[in-house]
């Protein structure tokens, strides 16, 4: 998807990422992260969710909907490959559980790069022959991720007053880039929802609910720990998926409904954060 996107637009996607791990690195301490993986229950619920359901989800919706061949091979790869990392923009806002759905996030984005591959040749014609962007994958974890996550974790244990401060102004940065790109690259993502129709916006918004409401209902008893799920689950990997698609068939017709699901997911997740902190903010004035 960079290939799409002007430099402008890779700067702000890029400060994005990079301040928003950071602020999470000066909030995490090396105990907090180890006890995301202490989870075993919810993260096997969450490769559940991700790596079995979705699939068949998507392969249930595109039998059933009658749905443009182009809508339908988006909808298949969006279904096996989890991890999409602007999920970030929202789990990072449910702040007892932050590093909980950052290390989630982690998880399905680079199990994704190895397990989907594997999925989608289950389901996909037998004559496609993928082609995987390993390199590329694994070099945007290491250098927009984790780098900044270790960063602020570094300076969280140097400088923890200083740590603590900052925290917050280069999480409102990452808010800020993140809004700026959502707004410079709207025009033709725009163009690409409107290409695919509204037969096919309708197939991918019922792929993006329904999935968030496998990853609410696999949450477990916390309201927290559902909501992580629930946006990490339906916000897929785009990126990836169309890496797959320029590295295997570039200019392949698939590209556009996949254009038209980044735009998409953003903004039903947007208002279910909104709705939640809401309903978290009350609480807590009630419990006062």
């Amino acid at each position: 998807m960079l290939d799409l996107l002007s430099a402008n637009e890779i700067f702000l996607l890029a400060v994005f990422f990079v301040t928003s791990m950071m602020s999470i690195g000066m909030q995490t301490r090396p105990a907090d992260l180890a006890s995301v993986f202490s989870e075993r229950s919810y993260l096997a619920r969450a490769l559940l969710a991700n790596f079995v359901v979705l699939p068949v989800l998507g392969v249930a919706i595109v039998l059933i909907l009658p749905i443009q061949p182009p809508v339908a091979g988006a909808i298949l790869l969006l279904a096996c490959t989890p991890g999409g990392w602007s999920a970030i923009q929202f789990t990072g806002q449910v702040g007892s559980v932050v590093t909980l759905g950052s290390g989630v996030l982690f998880l399905l984005s680079f199990l994704a790069v190895f397990v989907s591959p594997w999925i989608l040749k289950l389901l996909l014609p037998g004559d496609v022959q993928l082609v995987i962007p390993f390199g590329q994958a694994l070099r945007f974890l290491l250098v927009l991720l984790v780098l900044p996550l270790m960063l602020g974790m570094i300076l969280l244990a140097r400088v923890p007053v200083v740590a603590h401060k900052l925290a917050k102004p280069v999480l409102l940065v990452g808010v800020i880039s993140f809004v700026a790109w959502m707004v410079t690259s709207g025009s033709w993502r725009k163009e690409a929802a409107a290409q695919i129709g509204g037969g096919g916006v309708a197939a991918i918004l019922l792929l993006i609910f329904l999935s968030m409401a496998i990853g609410w209902l696999m949450g477990g008893p916390s309201h927290e720990k559902r909501q992580v799920l629930a946006t990490s689950t339906s916000m897929r990997n785009a990126g990836l998926c169309f890496g797959i698609v320029t590295a295997t068939q570039p200019g392949h017709p698939v590209e556009v409904p996949l254009i038209a699901f980044s735009m998409l997911m953003v903004f039903p997740n947007m208002l279910f954060t909104i709705y939640h902190s809401v309903r978290a903010k009350r609480r807590a004035a009630r419990a006062g």
